[in-house]
């Protein structure tokens, strides 16, 4: 039995193609027997107060009924990891509190003063710019 072609993504030949991924039910649900459980109000419909029974019944400090988590549901917490959300860019990272350290820590180095450059000093002529070459030549006769 061959796999269904399945698209993923936004569109294009490059994101169709086979998938036997087994897709399941996530959905989180409450258990227990239908009814009044005598443990105060519950719903028994999709919403609104016509589907609300037993609200004159006192709640229980314990439910009789309980929600169900399937696996499918969870995911591992990002506390502590960074994680990219969204289509890209940079304003869609989210960093750790150790990266987010790290990045500041990064961005906060020193920084060379232009003047301190060997560039801007006149002394490396191989990688100056014309320009450069140019305000080193009308200048430097001053600074003898």
């Amino acid at each position: 039995m061959t796999t269904p072609e399945v698209s993923h993504g936004r569109g294009g030949a490059g994101n169709i193609h086979e998938d036997n991924t087994k897709y399941v039910d996530g959905e989180i649900v409450r258990e227990g027997t239908e009814g009044s459980h005598g443990d105060g109000a519950f719903s028994t419909g999709r919403g609104g107060a016509a589907n609300i029974a037993d609200t004159s019944v006192p709640p229980a400090p314990v439910r009789a009924d309980h929600e169900v988590v399937p696996e499918e549901a969870t995911r591992p917490s990002t506390d502590d990891a960074s994680f990219h959300v969204g289509r890209g860019g940079a304003a869609n990272v989210h960093l750790s509190a150790q990266d987010q350290a790290k990045q500041e820590a990064k961005h906060a180095a020193p920084t060379a003063k232009v003047t301190d450059s060997p560039i801007a000093a006149g002394k490396d002529k191989a990688n100056q710019g014309l320009a450069d070459k140019l305000k080193n030549k009308i200048f430097g006769v001053f600074k003898k």
